[in-house]
C-alpha cells in the first residue's frame, strides 16, 4: 500500500469524515511527494525546508496506477518551493486513492444525503494506528514511511487522540516530544509543518517546549 493511501485512511474517520477536513489535502501531498520519491521520479533538495524545491529526475511510468495517474501533475511540479507545494495540496491523488482503496476493499461506498461517503473497511486503519502507536512507545523500529504519517498526524494535532496506547504512557508535553525526536529531521514533515503553520503548528511547536 501506497504511503498516500495509508496517509487517507488514518485521515479517514468511522463516518467516511476527514479527520482534518483543512489539512486532508496537505497530509496526502506530502505522502504522495513520498511515494513519487520511493519510486524514482522525484527528488527533494537537500537544503533548509523553506529553500528546498521539488526536482523532477524521470520521466516514463511508475507502474503503479495512483501514482501515474498524477505523472501530468508531477511535472508541472518542477522547481517549484517544496512548501507552497505541499500547501496547495499538490500532487493531488485523493481521488485516485479513494478509487484504488474502495477497489481493494479498504474502503467502502455508503450513500449518505446528498453525497457519497467512502469509509475504512477491515482492519486495515486499526492495523496502521497501532504500528504507529508502537512506534512511538518504542516497540516497534521507525521506517521512513512511519516517521512522515506519525509527522503529520502530530502536526494536524492528530496523534494524541488517535493514538491512545500512547497517549496513556505519556502526558501531552511528553508526546509531542517524543515525536518530535522521531520526525523533526524530515524534510516532507517540515513542509507540512510550514504548511499548516499558525494553526496546528503553532499548538504542536509550543507544546515541544525545549525540543530544538
Amino acid at each position: 500500500m501506497l504511503t498516500v493511501e495509508k496517509a487517507h485512511l488514518l485521515l479517514t474517520r468511522e463516518d467516511g469524515l476527514s479527520e482534518s477536513p483543512s489539512h486532508h489535502r496537505v497530509a496526502l501531498a506530502a505522502a504522495a511527494l513520498a511515494d513519487h520519491r520511493s519510486a524514482g521520479i522525484v527528488t527533494l533538495e537537500d537544503v533548509p525546508v523553506d529553500r528546498a524545491r521539488v526536482l523532477v529526475t524521470a520521466a516514463g511510468t511508475t507502474g503503479d496506477p495512483v501514482l501515474d495517474s498524477s505523472l501530468a501533475q508531477v511535472d508541472a511540479l518542477a522547481g517549484r518551493p517544496l512548501v507552497s507545494t505541499v500547501a496547495a495540496g499538490k500532487p493531488d491523488l485523493r481521488k485516485a486513492v479513494v478509487a484504488h482503496l474502495t477497489e481493494t476493499g479498504c474502503l467502502t461506498e455508503r450513500k449518505a444525503f446528498l453525497a457519497t461517503r467512502h469509509v475504512p473497511r477491515g482492519t486495515e486503519r486499526t492495523e496502521l494506528l497501532a504500528h504507529l502507536t508502537a512506534v512511538v512507545l518504542d516497540e516497534a523500529e521507525p521506517s521512513d514511511e512511519d516517521v512522515l504519517l506519525l509527522g503529520v498526524l502530530q502536526h494536524l494535532n492528530l496523534a494524541r487522540r488517535l493514538l491512545p496506547g500512547a497517549h496513556e504512557r505519556y502526558d501531552r508535553r511528553e508526546m509531542v516530544r517524543r515525536i518530535e525526536a522521531l520526525t523533526r529531521e524530515d524534510l516532507l514533515v517540515q513542509a507540512v509543518r510550514r504548511a499548516v503553520g499558525g494553526t496546528c503548528g503553532t499548538v504542536t511547536a509550543a507544546a515541544a517546549g525545549s525540543v530544538a
